[in-house]
């Protein structure tokens, strides 16, 4: 079967194929201009799915949309296990330790495998448009015949026998765990419709929203809806990242950005992926000064009245190797800041009821916080609210939006932890 591919030039009718005749192994595709994925099958049936331009910010999704990053982060790689996908052994991992439920598995497997899908079926309409247009007649109404064969170059797919994501014994999950590749390309089928239905054909989600024009958009919009953008907003989470993080679909995300898209105040730019977690249990270890702190010394607490906030410090913190608790409520601040004893504390100034500078006060009071950090965060970054945050005993300044390098250079210097990994 290694090399022998089933001649339709459409992705159904080859998965069919496959299908039908229970093919376990690797499909890797391709499709012009030189985009790859693979695609992983078990007697027929998706079982795994990556590649792309950003397979690790696709791991990195699927497991903050399943609770699961956090125990993702600390799994360590034997180095013993055969494997070649590593996002993959990590979850057969976390399911063998019973981290990860049933669902949980088969919910990162079915968000994978469908965003894999839809850019494949993105990047092959993409294709097909390019090459319909190369064809068509030129200005003197002659039509291009070294075209002619082209479309059969458009999607290619080579299989490799019996190839798994893992062979190691974790890496065998259920059949019932794996997914029906009918229905699992009828939904993507459907997602990618209503995405080209609004407009956001040539519009890849893989892409990141960028400010391009700031002081217009303070203008057009209101303080509340400016905010909640350009804490959102920075370039470096791509439309994907920016779904998950505040819980919305992932059309219903960029439709509320389309006005802003079409009046040119946000841009989108291509991005980066985000680093490969640091898995291998042959540098897991650390020297004696760099061992895990005590659950006082890593724990920061993050104070902000914007959801969208506190959940992009979580994720960040988490990342980073500490552990975070998050208050939305000014009220409830200090009681849990007394009873979790924090290395850290950021805290929002701008905030109903009480303020920042009113609970950094209030914080300053109690003998047992005066030396601990508090890194006020707001998106007035004046001289004047700087001043004023040093007068109630404030240790640093953070301008908003949330700027994950910055934060990460301010627990570096305010905090004992040395091993940081950026999000």
């Amino acid at each position: 079967m290694h090399g022998e591919q089933p001649t339709p030039n459409n992705l159904e009718s080859i998965l069919g194929i496959y299908h039908k005749q229970q093919f376990t192994g690797r499909l890797d595709v391709e499709v012009s201009p030189g985009q790859q994925w693979s695609l992983y099958l078990t007697l027929g049936r998706f079982s795994w799915a990556t590649g792309g331009i950003h397979p690790t910010r696709r791991w990195r999704r699927q497991m903050i949309r399943n609770d699961l990053l956090s125990s993702a982060s600390k799994v360590r790689l034997r180095q013993n296990d055969r494997f070649e996908c590593w996002d993959y052994q990590v979850l057969t991992l976390l399911a063998q330790r019973r981290i990860a439920n049933g669902e949980q598995v088969i919910a990162v497997i079915r968000g994978t495998v469908t965003e894999v899908l839809f850019e494949i079926l993105q990047a092959t309409q993409l294709a097909t448009l390019s090459q319909v247009a190369a064809r068509s007649p030129d200005k003197g109404g002659e039509s291009n015949p070294s075209n002619s064969n082209e479309s059969e170059e458009i999607i290619k797919i080579v299989p490799a026998l019996g190839v798994r994501p893992s062979n190691t014994d974790t890496g065998i999950l259920p059949r019932n765990w794996t997914l029906e590749i009918q229905p699992a390309l009828d939904m993507t089928q459907k997602v990618w419709e209503h995405w080209a239905k609004s407009g956001l054909a040539l519009c890849s989600p893989n892409l990141a929203p960028v400010l391009t024009q700031q002081e217009k958009l303070q203008e057009k919009t209101s303080a509340q809806v400016y905010k909640h953008l350009v804490e959102l907003v920075n370039g470096k989470r791509t439309l994907q990242d920016l779904a998950v993080l505040t819980k919305k679909d992932l059309l219903s995300l960029t439709r509320s950005l389309l006005p802003y898209l079409r009046a040119h105040y946000i841009g989108l730019v291509e991005i980066a992926d985000l680093p490969q977690p640091n898995l291998n249990i042959a540098n897991a270890a650390r020297p004696a000064a760099e061992k895990p702190l005590s659950p006082e010394q890593d724990l920061v607490v993050c104070v902000d009245d914007s959801p969208q906030v506190c959940q992009m410090m979580e994720e960040l913190l988490t990342s980073a190797g500490y552990k975070c608790i998050t208050v939305q409520q000014a009220v409830e601040a200090l009681p849990i800041i007394l009873k979790s004893k924090p290395a850290l504390i950021f805290l929002d100034l701008m905030m109903p009821i009480a303020s920042g500078y009113e609970i950094c006060t209030q914080i300053r009071r109690v003998s047992l916080l005066k030396e601990t950090p508090v890194i006020i965060l707001t998106g007035n970054d004046g001289i004047v609210d700087r001043v004023r945050a040093k007068i109630v005993g404030a240790t640093d300044f953070l301008a908003k939006p949330i700027d994950s390098e910055k934060v990460l250079g301010v627990l570096r210097k305010h905090t004992k932890t040395a091993n940081m990994v950026e999000s």
